[in-house]
């Protein structure tokens, strides 16, 4: 049974609605070692095994940072570790309990932005947010859910989707996405509900306005919540999907841990775009 559902997870987790509001709180709902005393105790044994030296997070070591969670629902606890790690970003590590010693199960750059509901059947999984390293201006969530393959547990990137730090994200959304198309051979992404070509924003991308990309025709996106302008233009918040954006000038190179392409999350008007099944 635990099986059929790990196998299912995928599309459990991606059928829910979606919605960025940070929930690293919820971790408390998995967390199976509360008193800090104990906490400590089981902790050390990964201290233990692991050199204090050279692991950031045992040099950089904060117990709240710690987490004492059962990520695979088979009755042992386990460890996540996400916090301070002398990196812009912070860094998450994830450890698999198996009976005698730790397994590594993840290491990337960026802390946990939000956790899935606590389930007694589902795994832990979680969507990491990796902030843009050295003055950057684009950021990165990226989505992770426990897998078994070939007998071994791993963590493994199911979406990327980046956004400029200017971003103003939706305060509702829809219960389901609206696949859509563009039909105009230059229709712009931007990071703000409005249209503004004129005022200065420090960033790689444009000197002037609030464009982000400028997407070709037939491009896919998603929409996913929309607002109204004063001028009753209506503006859709979306999830482009670059992959279909032939000619893009766009570079999968976002974030530290991975070159997947991604989607890219902003503000696009509804006017001429095409509603797909």
């Amino acid at each position: 049974m635990i099986l059929l559902l790990f196998l299912a997870f995928p599309f459990l987790i991606f059928s829910q609605q979606i919605d960025y509001e940070k929930s690293i709180e919820r971790i408390i709902d998995w967390e199976e070692i509360t008193d800090k005393t104990v906490k400590l105790e089981f902790v050390n044994k990964l201290k233990a095994i692991r050199d204090e030296d050279n692991e950031c997070y045992l040099i950089f070591f904060n117990l709240e940072s710690f987490h004492v969670i059962d990520i695979d629902r088979d009755g042992v606890k386990d460890i996540v570790y996400s916090g301070e790690c002398g990196l812009e970003g912070g860094s998450t590590v994830i450890f698999r309990n198996n009976g005698e010693s730790f397994d590594e199960l993840l290491s990337v750059i960026g802390e946990i932005h939000q956790v899935s509901e606590l389930n007694s059947n589902l795994p832990f999984s979680f969507t990491l947010r990796n902030y843009a390293c050295c003055g950057g201006f684009t950021d990165v969530f990226e989505k992770y859910i426990l897998v078994k393959e070939n007998g071994n547990y791993l963590y493994k990137l199911q979406l990327r989707e980046d956004y400029v730090s200017e971003t103003v994200f939706p305060e509702t959304y829809f219960e389901k996405p609206i696949a859509f198309k563009t039909v105009r051979e230059k229709y712009n992404l931007r990071f703000s509900p409005v249209i503004d070509d004129t005022s200065e924003v420090a960033r790689p991308y444009e000197d002037y306005g609030n464009t982000v990309r400028t997407y070709p025709a037939n491009s896919i996106g998603y929409a996913i919540a929309e607002k109204k302008d004063e001028t009753g233009r209506i503006w859709w918040f979306v999830r482009m999907d670059n992959k279909t954006a032939i000619g893009l000038e766009y570079t999968r190179k976002v974030g530290d841990n991975s070159e997947e392409p991604t989607f890219s999350l902003g503000w696009m008007s509804n006017r001429f775009v095409e509603i797909i099944d």
